[in-house]
This record gives structure tokens, sequence and C-alpha cells, in this order.
């Protein structure tokens, strides 16, 4: 594999370890991102082309839905538009302003075009035209954030040892042999069919019923399941529709109102959701096949990040030593040594299998209801 690609995959790495540490941030609704993995877009502006940097935005979308679970749920979206957004701005700005603008500026460019465009498709596929009662505080959280963010990278440029090495010609990332675990096929066929039921189920029981079976499924596939993010998800859907009052009113609260029909629609959007949500974490699971160069480049991303990750829990001292630490360790591994990718538990196939035709089921008899 060449330098640049192994680079690509190298710094994409480095944008799921700052993902999963912005994971585990609380957030009021699941799609909001601080603006974490950011950081390595921002030092690398100068040292890339763009071909480079756009298979970097897209790595690090496809790769935080992998580390996450939710590839092939909403949230995807949701991430690529702001991933793509706010990278190709901050690609942009620094191309056309040079030396006239810094890296805050940049940061703060990128985290409202990231938030705006968030912002659009979440209310294209999720919440709806009520989300833009949030929007000023969501942008204005974001500029904040972008602002902190701008004065850390400033900061690492300056005091890092491990930055200029990637404009170094003589400095070159180590390869990891990369073994891939083997996919279940019938179970992820199983799971595909799954998520095309949950998108044809039609009613609140059915679709409460779908979501404890596939909790159900997830644990056959050996994901952790998170309930964190489907009762944010269904709490801010609750909350938005009592600013979209619709049919007879249950509860009246001050000028608001909880009606029936809103209520309703926003249980029956939130339970899908959830649903699908739990169907990536499965399909994910199960290991589905990355085929040709851009499947080789991802399997090195998801390789580096798992060195990463053991890197950064054993190094000691501020948080510029123990990240340069971490990037250095990995970048030197030996040559030769071997990484896995992928679930190391087996999958229930037969169970997923069965877990899927009750899916199916249900799904059928929810539409003939």
């Amino acid at each position: 594999m060449s330098r640049s690609e192994r680079t690509v995959a190298f710094v994409s790495a480095v944008t799921l370890l700052c993902s999963t540490l912005e994971f585990l941030i609380p957030k009021p609704l699941p799609f909001l991102r601080l603006g974490l993995a950011n950081l390595p877009l921002l030092i690398i502006l100068d040292t890339i082309g763009l071909r480079s940097y756009l298979a970097i935005l897209l790595l690090k979308a496809i790769g935080q839905g992998m580390v996450s679970g939710t590839l092939f749920s909403y949230l995807i979206l949701v991430s690529l538009s702001g991933t793509l957004a706010s990278g190709l701005a901050m690609y942009g700005a620094k191309r056309l302003l040079a030396s006239r603008v810094s890296l805050v500026g940049i940061s703060l460019i990128g985290a409202f075009v990231s938030n705006l465009s968030q912002i659009a498709v979440a209310a294209a596929v999720v919440y709806g035209s009520a989300i833009w009662i949030a929007a000023p505080l969501m942008l204005a959280l974001g500029l904040a954030t972008s602002l902190v963010l701008g004065i850390l990278a400033e900061h690492y440029r300056r005091t890092s040892t491990f930055a200029p090495l990637l404009t170094d010609p003589t400095f070159t990332l180590s390869q990891i042999n990369t073994e891939r675990r083997q996919g279940q096929s019938v179970a992820t066929i199983a799971v595909m069919v799954t998520i095309a039921a949950i998108i044809t189920a039609d009613g609140l029981a059915s679709l409460v019923a779908i979501v404890v079976v596939l909790y159900a499924m997830q644990k056959a596939c050996n994901r952790k399941i998170r309930l964190a993010p489907a009762l944010a998800l269904l709490l801010s859907l609750l909350l938005l529709s009592l600013a979209e009052p619709n049919g007879r009113v249950l509860l009246a609260l001050g000028h608001l109102a909880v009606t029936e029909t809103a209520l309703t629609n926003a249980l029956l959007k939130a339970l899908r959701l959830i649903a699908l949500l739990s169907a990536s974490q499965a399909l994910v699971g199960t290991n589905p096949p990355l085929r040709g160069k851009a499947g080789s480049i991802l399997v090195l991303t998801l390789a580096y990040f798992g060195r990463l990750t053991h890197a950064f829990g054993n190094t000691t001292g501020t948080i510029v030593s123990r990240i340069d630490q971490a990037l250095l360790a990995t970048a030197g591994e030996r040559e030769g040594e071997q990484a896995v990718i992928g679930t190391t538990r087996p999958v229930h196939t037969p169970i997923v299998v069965v877990l899927a035709t009750v899916v199916v089921a249900v799904a059928a008899v929810s539409r003939l209801w």
C-alpha cells in the first residue's frame, strides 16, 4: 500500500479516536457533534491534497458508523452531511484565505457549516421543521466548542513532535498486516431483510414488538445494547411534538399542548428509528464484507484505530504528550505485525434468522390490520 494511502488510513483512524472520545460525552440530541474529530482535519489542511482529504472525510463518516454501529441507520446521513460540508468548507477556506486565516477561524467556519447541514438533514429525515427551534442554541454551542478546538489545534501544531513528520518525505507510516474476521453472510442477509421490514411496519404495538425483537437480535450478534441514545431520541422527538400540535388535546402545559396525533406520530417515528439503529448495530456485528482497494484502506483504518486506542490508554503526561506518544507508537509499529478486524465473538446465525422471520411476520401483519 502506498505512503499516501497509509497516511489517509492513519489520519482517518485518528479522527475515529477523537469521535470515540466524543461519543462518551452526553448530548441532548443523538446526532449532535462537538467537533472533536475535526482536530486532525485542521492540523493536516496544509499538508494534504484534495483527493486524499475527501477520502479521509468519507472514511471518517463510514468508520464512525462502523465503530458506533450506526452505519445503516439514519444517523449516517446526518453524520455524512456534517462531515462533508464542514470538511469542504474548512479546506476551501484554507485554500482561499491561506495565511490570512488561523485554525481558529477555519474551525469556526467548519462548525457553523456542519451544524447547519446536520440540522437541515435531521429536519428532513427525522425531526421535521420543529428542529429549527433548537437551531440557535445548537449553532451557538457549536461555535463555542469550535473556538476551543481551534485554539487546541493551534497549540498542538506548535508543540507537537508528530505533526511535522507528516510532511517529512523520509517518514513512512508502518504497514499493519490485517486479517478481517470472516463475515456471517446468512446473518448479514437476514438483518438486511429485517431493515426492509422495519421500514414497512405500521402501528405502535407492532413497532414496540419489533424493537424488543431487534434488541434480542443485537445480542445474538454480540453487540452491546446502549439504551441512552434510544432514550435521548425518544425524548427529543416527544419534546419537539409539543411545537407541532395536531389532533385532540390530551394535556395542556401553559401555551404548549400534548395532542394525540402529534404524540402518536412522534412515538411511531422514534420507535422506527430506534429499531433501525438496533438493526444497524446487529448488521455491523455480522462483519459485512469489505472488498477492493477502498475496502483495504478501510480495514487498515480500523487496524490503526485499534492500535491507537490501545496506545493512548498506556500513555502518561499532558494531553498533548499522550496524543504524541500514541501517534508515534502506532505509526512506528513493526512491519509485519498483524491486527484482526471485526468481532471476535461468534454470531448466533440461527437465532438471527429466527428473529428476522419474526420481524418480517410482525411487519406483514401490521400492514393487514
